[in-house]
């Protein structure tokens, strides 16, 4: 896969302005402005990271009777709304979305079978997981890993905590899931296979379940720093961003005065991850 650097790619973003009432800058202005500024083939892997929020939209028109829209998926209302009736999707161009979606959507008009929808946010989640598997970017691949390993795992802690059947819940089927599945010991016997399982079992120790949810991001993004380190001005550098700026959204929804924090965190960052290097200036002259 061919590497793009981009070098200037922060110098044009839209004013990022630290607030102490709102975020003026969400995920949503950061995809439009990427959209203009990055090589159509790297904008699809920013893509990849936002279809969670086209599966809550989807769900949600074909099981719920009123709910919100969220602007942070890709495709709008208009377009998701002709997967809800069986003739109209026959007419879908069904290469312009993730095979998974068609293949849910199949299932889903199946005459012959029920579609509960906790089969169908399982379903979706598990073609997200695989799509990010198999984008061809490492960035891509092993953030999906991790982010598949957590949520298992944290699934499994609070299963095995409340003494609620959780196997059916976890999703893949590789070694970890096995042992997820099947092991009684404190990490799972994982210590070998995952090397912040011990991390992610003290974190979910932790009572108070804000400071537990911002260990838990905290440690998200210490991720994103390090398998990004060495990824200057890269796609990976801009994709582990996009992540940040989830993570900090959901702090402004959770807890206003953290998010601003975080924001601030994000914003401090941006200045460093990204200041153009002397050498370049020296050497190629004025940015462009």
């Amino acid at each position: 896969m061919i590497k793009r650097n981009y070098y200037c790619l922060v110098a044009g973003f839209p004013d990022l302005i630290p607030d102490d009432k709102k975020l003026h800058f969400s995920s949503v202005d950061l995809r439009n402005y990427l959209r203009e500024e990055i090589h159509p083939s790297d904008f699809e892997l920013v893509k990849l990271f936002y279809l969670p929020w086209d599966h809550e939209n989807l769900i949600s028109l074909l099981f719920e009777s009123e709910f919100e829209w969220d602007e942070r998926g890709n495709y709008s209302r208009e377009v998701l709304e002709q997967f809800v009736d069986k003739k109209q999707f026959e007419y879908i161009d069904s290469s312009a979305f993730p095979s998974y979606f068609i293949d849910f959507i199949e299932f889903y008009h199946d005459d012959e079978e029920e579609f509960p929808k906790i089969a169908a946010v399982k379903f979706l989640t598990e073609g997200w997981y695989k799509m990010l598997d198999e984008s061809g970017n490492k960035f891509v691949a092993e953030f999906g890993e991790f982010k598949q390993n957590m949520s298992n795992i944290l699934l499994a802690l609070n299963g095995r905590k409340h003494d609620i059947p959780y196997e059916e819940a976890i999703i893949g089927d590789d070694e970890v899931t096995h042992a997820l599945k099947r092991s009684r010991a404190r990490d799972f016997g994982l210590a070998n296979e995952i090397n912040d399982i011990e991390s992610i079992v003290q974190i979910f120790e932790i009572e108070n379940i804000l400071d537990r949810e911002l260990k838990l991001d905290n440690h998200t993004w210490q991720y994103i720093d390090e398998i990004t380190f060495f990824n200057y001005f890269s796609i990976e550098k801009v994709l582990g961003l996009v992540q940040k700026l989830f993570i900090v959204e959901r702090w402004f929804e959770l807890d206003k005065e953290k998010g601003q924090q975080i924001f601030n965190q994000l914003l401090e960052e941006i200045q460093s991850n990204f200041e153009f290097p002397e050498e370049f200036a020296i050497t190629y002259g004025k940015r462009k």
